[in-house]
This record gives structure tokens, sequence and C-alpha cells, in this order.
């Protein structure tokens, strides 16, 4: 079945989107958005705090709070999360998982934590690439920090400690409404087994019918096209269901 998950990147606890990662422009409320694709049937909702690392003013506790008490559809929290008593918070705000990306880097051991303490099933590894000197290469701290690992090493990491999923974004194609980086994605599934979220790129709807057919993908991470009006979540159902 096709998970269609919305994301909101949240800079200043206001939702921006940029291309590539950068010049972020402001969209919306986070609370506003959320109930927006709740309306439209949006499977999943994905919130990323994408200045945490190298800001103060990340998401407040309290829009989570506002956010988890008035949708009703699956939450996953993301940025900045570098102990186990913020992931209890999370969840007791009403995150149903959360999403890990720079701290997996700086600290392996707090992945497996996590995975011990929770489950894998509460836990995302968000992965963003970039594709140089021939290889996927992943970034950490919102896609500024090349760290030293490349892409399947990375993955097959973070499955053997304890992931239950993965999230590939890419920053080359992030924004930019051409289409997925279909050769990560087929770079990974070739050779791991591992549920994967693709993100970055999504154009048009048969950029997600391709890589359904055809790479065996059916979770997609989608922001752009939804931000802006060019498509709504529950228009990929109806047309999912010709398929």
């Amino acid at each position: 079945m096709i998970r269609i998950i919305s994301c909101l990147d949240i800079k200043n606890n206001l939702v921006v989107k940029g291309i590539s990662f950068k010049k972020l422009k402001i969209i919306n409320y986070p609370y506003l958005l959320c109930k927006k694709y709740e309306f439209y049937k949006t499977d999943e909702i994905i919130i990323l705090d994408i200045t945490s690392n190298y800001t103060k003013k990340s998401l407040s506790y309290k829009n989570i709070k506002l956010i988890s008490k008035n949708i009703n559809i699956p939450i996953s929290i993301g940025g900045g999360i570098k102990n186990l008593n913020k992931i209890s918070k999370l969840f007791k705000l009403g995150a149903d998982r959360i999403v890990l990306n720079s701290s997996c880097y700086n600290n392996i051991v707090f992945l497996k934590k996590i995975s011990n303490l929770y489950g894998s099933q509460a836990l995302i590894v968000s992965i963003d690439i970039f594709f140089k000197n021939n290889f996927f290469f992943t970034y950490k701290n919102s896609g500024f920090i090349k760290t030293n690992f490349k892409l399947l090493d990375w993955v097959i990491i973070v499955k053997k400690i304890g992931c239950g999923e993965i999230l590939i974004t890419s920053i080359e194609n992030d924004g930019l409404k051409k289409g997925y980086d279909i050769k990560s994605i087929i770079y990974v599934k070739k050779n791991i087994d591992i549920s994967i979220i693709i993100s970055g790129g999504l154009g048009s709807i048969n950029d997600i019918y391709y890589i359904y057919k055809y790479c065996n993908i059916n979770s997609f991470l989608i922001a752009s096209v939804f931000h802006f009006n060019y498509l709504v979540p529950n228009y990929f159902k109806k047309y999912i269901k010709l398929i």
C-alpha cells in the first residue's frame, strides 16, 4: 500500500521550504498545515526542525502539543534530538515516532539505546545524500556537513544497530520538482533489505508511479508540490487506485 507522507521543515517555529536545502521561504504555521494535510487525507506527517542543530529556536513543545492533540494521523518529529529525555518528552506529547540524523553520526551508541528502549518501529533514520566523485555521500546538520560515510555503508550500519526505517533525501533534487534520484534508490534496494521513505524532487504523479512500480518503494515524503498547491494528497490516492 502506498504511504503519502507530508513533510514540514521547521525554522523558528514556522514551516519553510527551499531548494537543495537553501533559499528557504516561509510557507505557513505548522498547525495550520497539519490540519490542511489531514483534511486532504495524507497518511502521515513528518516534522523536521532543520535549524535546531545550530540555533536555540527549536520547535516549541507548545506547538507539538497543539498539533498532536488535534491531528488524528501519525506524526513523526525530528531535529536536534540528542538525548533520551527529549525523546521521552516528545512521545509523551504525542509523537508516534522520532527522526534522527546528525545525532546518529555524532554518537552511534545513542541510536542503539533508542532502538533497545523503544523498539525499531519507533525510529526513522534520516539520510541526506549528495552524489560526488562517483559516490553517494551522506551529510549531517541539514546538509551542511559532509560525513565520512558513503550511503550504503551508513545504511548497513544503522540497520544492524536497530533502525526500522530510513528516510533518504537527495540534496541535489530537493525542491526542484524534476523527479527523484532513482540511481540512489535502486542502489540501496539492490544491496540491502530495509524499509525506505524517499524524498527530494517529486514533480508529478508519474514520479511516484515509476518508483512504486519499478523500484518496489511505497513510501513518499512530499513537501513542495503540497505546500505550493500543485497537487494534494488525496489526488495521489485516487490515481494510485487506478494502478
